[in-house]
């Protein structure tokens, strides 16, 4: 195998091999998601692997942080997954082992002292990954599980009220009779009201928003305009809850990245109406599945008991994100 680390003028190659070649790529792990960030905010530390007749048969999308002093390489912290990709052509046992085998070499040789990888899971791989999965557990990587929820459209009753929990269904008809309606948010006024909306969601976990405005307008205006919507829900012209909607569409998926609502309107509870309105949308254009995202944190070891409920009570089943671990100090 020889490795070498990714330059922009590779882009285009990347990018077919992620979004048509590969069995567990998306359009996370393209170019075209990954390189909006500034050059500043990441180290990208991106790999590409290929075999002795020149082809590309596997992509390592990762960025070099340093942890607690050590030298450690982590899936691309712009994006939610990153992990290793590999073409459908070389999905065989002997060939993967010997493209993680490849690539820990090249990372030992670089000085990382610990590679944490964030593989793309299950629900969004468009073939089985469950070999990928067992050659990090045999080639020694510790494995963490996140603890993701979604609908399956497939398993669930055409009246998607009768699926959620009694609570919800009279918040929904609550907010009905309030006269809620949900329309896609087009402007960077409104998207700049989402990202305040989700500011006051996120106080209460000491974090803040990853994108700023200007980025979720490109995504859905220029950018990735294929792959993401941004909705919210509102009373008369007052926006109470809304959501950022990502699309998988070569497995038929669509994912919530941004849940936030009016915490001034906590007891009429609009998030219960997003949540109701994003699953009606999403059936009428056929998805077969809506994600919530995951109600872990601290790569799977601390489960947030209230958010995971919460996500149950719409009719909700379980995924697993996988995390794979390995130190070399």
């Amino acid at each position: 195998m020889k490795i070498i680390k990714y330059e922009n003028l590779y882009q285009d190659i990347w990018d077919r091999f992620v979004l048509e070649e590969a069995c567990n790529g998306t359009f996370l792990q393209s170019r075209k998601f990954l390189n909006y960030h500034p050059v500043e905010r990441f180290t990208d530390t991106s790999y590409m692997v290929f075999d002795d007749k020149q082809h590309l048969v596997a992509v390592c999308p990762a960025c070099e942080i340093i942890e607690n002093g050590a030298k450690v390489l982590c899936s691309h912290a712009g994006s939610t997954y990153g992990g290793i990709i590999i073409g459908k052509k070389w999905y065989r046992t002997a060939k993967v082992i010997e493209i993680v085998r490849s690539l820990e070499e090249v990372w030992i040789s670089e000085k990382f002292e610990k590679v944490i990888i964030k593989q793309t899971p299950s629900l969004l791989a468009s073939e089985n990954v469950d070999l990928l999965q067992y050659c990090f557990y045999y080639l020694g990587f510790q494995c963490c599980n996140e603890l993701n929820l979604y609908v399956d459209f497939e398993n669930y009753s055409d009246d998607i009220l009768s699926e959620f929990s009694q609570g919800k269904r009279t918040d929904v008809h609550n907010c009905q009779k309030k006269g809620l309606y949900y329309k896609k948010l087009t402007t960077c006024k409104e998207i700049e009201y989402l990202l305040c909306l989700l500011e006051k969601t996120l106080e209460k976990y000491k974090k803040k928003p990853v994108h700023t405005v200007e980025e979720i307008y490109e995504f859905q205006t220029k950018r990735l305009i294929d792959e993401c919507e941004c909705f919210g829900v509102y009373e008369n012209d007052t926006m109470l809850a809304a959501s950022m909607m990502f699309y998988f569409n070569r497995v038929n998926v669509a994912h919530a990245q941004y849940l936030c609502a009016n915490p001034d309107y906590k007891q009429l509870s609009p998030m219960s109406f997003m949540y109701y309105v994003m699953l009606v949308e999403m059936r009428k254009r056929g998805y077969k599945k809506v994600s919530w995202g995951i109600g872990t944190e601290n790569m799977g070891l601390y489960l947030n008991e209230g958010l995971v409920k919460s996500k149950e009570y719409y009719g909700s089943k379980y995924g697993i994100n996988p995390i794979f671990a390995k130190n070399y100090r």
